[in-house]
């Protein structure tokens, strides 16, 4: 319980930390300079859903990656890694860590100089303590905000949705990131 409480508040700090970088940016999203090679390192908090033990816990998302190319100024087609990272408290019967993300094959569309989707489907997982680790069926949803930019540097805040459809459930992962992409 402490250690919930303790990540819960790391998020409203990351939460403050965003806004207030949002606030003194202001309107500063440079003309960007979108086109050929781009790579994407993001870091964020995640928060982890497993249906097969009915548990949600918050814990780190990424350190997530992208490397791809834009084949239009709007339009990028990359790999993608990218996941959660949290540990379950189950009291007496201790700690249980997990990891589940999602590799996969996404496109990327720039609706506006600010702002951008994603979408991919590709190869589900999770591994754990155990050695029951699964594998299946993995989407990658997700929409960043362009804090700041210069160029081909660019700073966003994102929200990534990557569940991982496995035996013998689902695991909803969700990041709220703090993201470099290289255009």
């Amino acid at each position: 319980m402490v250690r919930g409480k303790a990540l819960g508040r790391m998020f409203i700090r990351v939460f403050v930390l965003v806004a207030l970088t949002t606030l003194l940016a202001g309107s500063r999203a440079f003309a960007q300079d979108r086109g050929g090679f781009t790579a994407l390192v993001d870091f964020g908090v995640g928060v982890q859903n497993d249906t097969s033990i009915e548990e949600t816990e918050v814990g780190l998302a990424g350190v997530s990656v992208g490397v791809g190319g834009f084949l239009t100024r709007d339009f990028a087609l990359m790999f993608r890694l990218t996941g959660t990272n949290v540990s379950y408290d189950f009291g007496a019967a201790g700690d249980y860590r997990q990891v589940s993300g999602v590799a996969a094959p996404t496109v990327q569309y720039w609706l506006s100089d600010k702002l951008n989707i994603e979408a991919g489907a590709g190869w589900g997982f999770w591994l754990a303590d155990t050695n029951e680790d699964q594998t299946g069926l993995g989407l990658i949803l997700g929409a960043g905000v362009t804090i700041f930019n210069r160029g081909k540097h660019n700073l966003q805040f994102g929200v990534q949705y990557s569940p991982a459809f496995t035996d013998p459930g689902t695991i909803h992962n969700v990041g709220f990131t703090f993201a470099y992409q290289f255009l």
